[in-house]
């Protein structure tokens, strides 16, 4: 410093106490709003009341700024800030934030009470802006580039750096409303992506029917999907008012990246739904996740029927009822993570396995049915029991082709096993699907 430091607080505790500027309310929001939203101050109001207590206190960087804003509504030249400091503690000054000064720790695990499901694996929660702040504040939850709708590229030096695209009247109205209390409540969501948490059951997210909690876990990744714009506006509204207190309706899905932006285009329709859907969600099997994913990432995308028909128009397959009942009674799975990697061979597999027979499987289907078996629907089951024993024998994926080329599939030789139908289908039985799995459990697989 130019000076010396008490100078400078005497002179600006003198200034304080004897002038009206703590009466003028519009001077000292200026004050207020300045030293928040460029530099994450928030503790004016206390410095003001209380000068001679709280002007020692302050980082000298602290001291530069709220110095220069009374200055500035004072005019005072005893306390001009020129006078007492460096050009390079200005220079320190204008790169002062204070939020890595007074940040208030949070983590997770967090618990929310009230929650309500809306839909697969998407879950509704109240949210306070203080809470969100805090999440935020502690980079708990990210801007997504991937999920937000437009980023901009700004040139530092001789990098490309990307940043959030940022309306800066959007936020400003937004805060205004907030700290006028004239916003509108309105639905932020969040993303808890899948495969993040550290937690021993490999859930982000855990919800509770009996008791309408959710938790979400520890070291699970959370992405604001939409509202950053409110969520940006709500940081700016409690450095000026630190007590304000306002509740966002907050969605939280769990879903991977792919799954998140095509959620973004439906997120309006969301709605609460019965306690009835909710035990049946509750109650859903882990075969239920491996079949979201065999759904959303492999060949058979579009291609498995969701009622027990099989719909030529649409070039399905198979139904989800004969893969996910397959799936639950062949693998073991006992946790998510279980899950995850049996849903990461499937795709794989089925890959494989239709990518080795295009005209079979996609190009030429119902010729292909004329004849053959291959892509029948309860076929299905035997070709989940072949990848289970893969699976197990740990013999890759890729290798499906091997044991499938030497399968007849002609209907001819499965008439001779007695089950088929009069028009010389497989008959869409228990026991037909019994006798497929006992022949692919027959295969010979070379373990490695």
């Amino acid at each position: 410093m130019l000076k010396e430091r008490k100078e400078l607080e005497q002179s600006l505790i003198e200034v304080i106490q004897t002038s009206n500027l703590k009466t003028q309310k519009r001077k000292v929001n200026d004050i207020k709003k300045h030293l928040a939203s460029n530099y994450n101050i928030i503790d004016v109001q206390g410095w003001l009341n209380d000068p001679e207590s709280k002007l020692p206190e302050l980082d000298i960087r602290e001291l530069l700024l709220f110095s220069e804003q009374i200055y500035s509504k004072s005019d005072v030249e005893e306390i001009n800030p020129i006078n007492y400091f460096t050009e390079n503690e200005f220079k320190e000054a204008r790169r002062f934030n204070g939020l890595l000064n007074n940040q208030e720790e949070i983590n997770f695990p967090l618990t929310f009470s009230n929650a309500t499901v809306v839909g697969n694996n998407a879950y509704m929660v109240t949210m306070s802006i203080k809470t969100i702040t805090k999440l935020l504040n502690n980079n708990l939850i990210y801007y997504n580039f991937e999920t937000q709708r437009e980023a901009k590229f700004v040139k530092r030096k001789d990098k490309i750096i990307i940043e959030p695209t940022l309306n800066k009247n959007s936020v400003k109205e937004i805060t205004e409303h907030l700290l006028q209390g004239t916003l509108v409540p309105t639905v932020l969501v969040f993303n808890c992506e899948t495969r993040s948490t550290d937690d021993a059951s490999g859930e982000e997210i855990i919800y509770n029917s009996k008791n309408l909690e959710l938790t979400i876990t520890k070291g699970t990744r959370v992405s604001i999907t939409d509202g950053f714009h409110r969520i940006t506006a709500s940081r700016n509204a409690l450095q000026i008012d630190p007590e304000l207190d306002f509740n966002f309706a907050v969605l939280l899905t769990n879903y991977n990246t792919k799954k998140a932006q095509q959620y973004m285009a439906q997120i309006s329709k969301a709605n609460a739904i019965s306690k009835t859907r909710i035990a049946e969600l509750e109650a859903k099997r882990l075969s239920d996740n491996v079949m979201q994913q065999i759904r959303e990432e492999s060949e058979l995308k579009g291609r498995i029927s969701h009622t027990n028909r099989i719909h030529s128009l649409n070039r399905e397959l198979t139904t989800y009822k004969v893969l996910a009942d397959t799936i639950d009674e062949e693998f073991k799975l006992e946790t998510k993570i279980d899950a995850m990697n049996v849903g990461d061979f499937l795709v794989s597999y089925f890959d494989h396995l239709i990518g080795s027979y295009p005209n079979e499987f996609i190009n030429k289907i119902e010729e292909t049915r004329a004849n053959s078996l291959i892509n029948d629907s309860n076929m299905f089951v035997g070709y989940v029991v072949l990848a289970r024993k893969m699976f197990e024998a740990k013999i890759p994926a890729k290798e499906v082709r091997e044991y499938i080329k030497d399968i007849d599939f002609s209907k001819e030789y499965w008439k001779s096993k007695g089950i088929l139908d009069k028009n010389g289908n497989l008959e869409r039985t228990p026991k037909v699907r019994k006798q497929i799995k006992q022949f692919f459990n027959d295969i010979e697989i070379k373990k490695k």
